[in-house]
């Protein structure tokens, strides 16, 4: 999950520092960035905590918009 990354990445965050504050193994934390990994509801809500956004930020779909084509 490319978004996941860049909001760590952005905020400052080593993927070990954010396992760590989630209190799950990296190795896990990893396969949940990658997408290797469903991310549980709950291990999701403290991964957007501890990166300060919410959840909707990081793991709902990109919005986008749709133009008129004239």
């Amino acid at each position: 999950m490319k978004r996941i990354e860049d909001i760590r990445k952005t905020k400052g965050f080593t993927q070990e520092a954010v396992a760590e504050a989630v209190g799950i193994a990296t190795s896990s934390y990893n396969q949940y960035e990658t997408g290797a990994r469903n991310i549980p509801a709950d291990i999701a809500k403290k991964i957007a905590d501890v990166l300060g956004v919410e959840t909707g930020e990081i793991f709902l779909p990109v919005k986008f918009t749709v133009s008129k084509q004239n």
